[in-house]
């Protein structure tokens, strides 16, 4: 095993005092590739399809985050479809970044760094890229070569092959490839000499009749590889000498993987060899070789949902398999709540170049490490210490009870009784998967509500969290809880539910009974509940730029304000609403580049802050010494910067707490906590929960 981890080495405050730090959860989200140095012992590095790329710290047996720089306007680049190590200049990585590749998606990016991922400078890319696609876990599709250091070769998925001669400055398209869906690349450095280009290159395509393509001179030409499988595609290779090892699958994964072969191909020859280590309905993804014993072979499964995804071990070049996982004693100590999920979603494993006795390999919630898998006591632990990937969708800080509460994308969410610690009783139970609201009433907060999308799409609990109970019914019409679509009031007595798919609703039985909100609400605006007056609900309608309140605990709603600025559709979650607690009837909302606005009236009326010139996310937090009103921290753009600002003094003044380094990409909200003075979480997308607060 690894050393118990250390805590992350701690930073300098920012220029207003403030630290940063990830509230504990551990992994969280997909990590689709491990890439280890081929000549640095204990450089490896991580990429995610959310979440951005890691460095492993020896030292602190963790993992370090490194794309936290990205700000708002380069949120897609968290995604890393690539990751591409110099094998001769351990100092220099390179990350094929964006998330997405439709109509609305932006251009991808590349990122490079000569300080192993500390800094980065960004070159764009002429094409989008889907680091949050199908396929994502395959690869790997940018790569340096192996013998001239300024060329890469980069493998899109829609936009076929591209090449960099000046360390990845820019590309031009290599026209000679007639493919478009590009699964991996890979050099053949036996075939080449130091200084010149490698003259012969592999490269993998997502199709099932030709996914294996050559080139002898460098790139000039290209041809199918003769005599390879078919009905299936290459997934992954690795490639030793003169023998290349690949893993086939029937789709490039992660999900729907049916059927799927490894072979061995001697290039020298041209002859294949299947080497599959068993057969049914999954696929095959992760490979891997030990470079000082070629014939020592690691391959994953993909989605063998039954027993459970294995890693094979082969000693004799794949002529023979051993299974890894089975048998293997399990450590969940660093994140216990991993206990409750299935390894899944193995797309890479990879053997330790400078201790083959060591493997990791990912999964779609982490990565585990193995160590001694050449003896029959091996042991794998869940080695994402420093991983925080999940994707909290709402969280709540509570004046009582645990200090912070989260609802997440696929794991449930989190009772946090201990930001640097993952919560040892794991996740929200019993288990519901995607959870998407999560709420508490001001005057007795441990009463909670909640949303998630399994029927019957809600939960309460009168606990904090501790233990929840489905709600008996739900909304007419309702087909998912929805997000941030629930509100409790003041004394924890009324519901207010907007679902997915359904109007509004309210419950004053606990939600035993459901009936409609009457007023017009529209379909989909989130409820928010007065943090002071029991009676009162608030609901804001940023497409319409419109706001309504309720004040007979939800049965009914009136438009008040309208005409505020309205957001964008496609932008809708920038438009957002928050109660200020201890003060009934305040209110703050943000409106994008429409501004940011406040109401001392119950919503009658608003007055926009002069300091913000755009504003996306608002809450508050424990006021300062002296203070009667709380403090107030938003996502804004103020003063021509876009951070994260607090205010002591109800706006009319802001100071920015986070800093170019701690920017985080997308954030979902901003809260701060009602004990903790200058203490503010951040829910963000793929890198967990943040939270800043002054310095000791």
């Amino acid at each position: 095993m690894t050393a118990p981890p250390l805590p992350p080495e701690p930073e300098d405050p920012n220029a207003a005092g403030y630290v940063w730090r990830n509230v504990v959860v551990g992994g969280g989200g997909f990590v689709t590739g491990i890439h280890f140095h081929p000549t640095t012992p204990g450089l490896v590095y991580l990429r995610t399809d959310m979440g951005g790329a890691y460095r492993w710290e020896p030292e602190r047996s963790r993992w370090k985050p490194l794309t936290d720089a990205l700000g708002r306007d380069e949120a897609d680049f968290m995604g890393v479809l690539s990751l591409a190590l110099d094998p001769n200049d351990p100092e220099r990585v390179y990350l094929m970044t964006g998330k997405y590749t439709q109509s609305w998606a932006g251009m991808g990016a590349l990122l490079r760094s000569n300080d192993r991922g500390e800094t980065w400078t960004r070159f764009a890319l002429p094409f989008k890229v889907g680091g949050n696609e199908d396929g994502r876990g395959a690869g790997e599709r940018l790569e340096v070569d192996p013998h001239l250091g300024s060329r890469l070769v980069m493998g899109t998925t829609r936009d076929g092959l591209w090449e960099s001669t000046n360390g990845g400055e820019s590309f031009t398209k290599i026209s000679s490839f007639s493919p478009t869906n590009v699964s991996f690349v890979a050099f053949h450095a036996a075939s080449g000499a130091a200084g010149m280009p490698t003259p012969r290159l592999f490269v993998g395509v997502a199709n099932t009749t030709a996914s294996l393509w050559h080139s002898q001179d460098g790139g000039a030409t290209w041809a199918e590889v003769a005599g390879q499988p078919t009905g299936v595609m290459a997934v992954r290779a690795a490639i030793a000498g003169n023998v290349l090892y690949l893993t086939y699958a029937n789709v490039p994964g992660p999900n729907d993987a049916t059927t799927g072969d490894v072979y061995r191909y001697a290039v020298d020859t041209g002859t294949w060899t299947k080497i599959t280590p068993s057969t049914g309905m999954y696929g095959f993804s992760g490979i891997s070789l030990d470079p000082a014993n070629p014939d020592h072979v690691i391959v994953s499964t993909l989605d063998r949902w039954a027993p459970g995804d294995e890693v094979y071990r082969s000693t004799d070049g794949g002529a023979s398999f051993t299974p890894l996982l089975a048998g293997a004693t399990w450590d969940y100590s660093v994140a216990p709540y991993a206990k409750d999920s299935n390894p899944h979603w193995l797309a890479d494993a990879k053997l330790d170049p400078h201790d083959p006795s060591r493997l990791l390999f990912v999964t779609g919630y982490g990565v585990f490490g193995c160590r001694g898998i050449d003896t029959p006591t091996r042991t794998c632990a869940f080695e994402s210490a420093g991983i925080e990937q999940t994707v909290p969708l709402q969280i709540a800080s509570p004046p009582e009870g645990a200090p912070l509460l989260s609802a997440m994308g696929d794991i449930d969410g989190f009772v946090h009784a201990d930001l640097g610690v993952s919560p040892p009783a794991g996740r929200h139970r019993p288990l519901k998967g995607t959870t998407r609201s999560i709420a508490f009433a001001e005057a007795a907060p441990l009463s909670l509500v909640k949303t998630f999308d399994a029927v019957p799409y809600g939960a309460r609990s009168i606990d904090g969290g501790t233990t929840w109970t489905d709600f008996a019914t739900f909304p007419a019409g309702a087909k998912g809880g929805g997000t941030r679509s629930i509100a409790i009031s003041a004394d924890g007595t009324a519901i207010v539910w907007g679902p997915q798919d359904a109007a509004l609703a309210y419950s004053h039985d606990a939600g035993s009974t459901w009936t409609p909100s009457q007023g017009g609400v529209p379909t989909g605006t989130p409820p928010i509940a007065d943090r002071v007056d029991p009676a009162i609900f608030y609901a804001f309608d940023p497409i319409a730029g419109t706001v309504y309140a309720s004040t007979d605990r939800g049965a009914t709603f009136e438009a008040r304000a309208s005409g505020l600025p309205a957001v964008p559709d496609w932008a809708a979650t920038d438009g957002m609403m928050a109660a200020v607690p201890g003060h009934a009837g305040h209110l703050w909302l943000t409106a994008r580049e429409g501004g940011l606005f406040r109401s001392v009236d119950a919503g009658a009326t608003f007055q926009k802050v002069a300091a913000a010139s755009a504003a996306f996310r608002v809450g508050f937090g424990r006021a300062a010494d002296g203070a009667s009103y709380p403090a107030i921290y938003v996502w804004a753009t103020i003063g021509g910067t876009t951070g994260i600002f607090r205010s002591t003094d109800e706006g009319q003044s802001f100071v920015r707490v986070n800093d170019d380094r701690h920017q985080y990409g997308w954030i979902h909200e901003v809260v701060g906590d009602p004990r903790v003075f200058g203490r503010v979480y951040l829910a963000t997308e793929g890198r967990g929960v943040v939270y800043g607060e002054p310095a000791d």
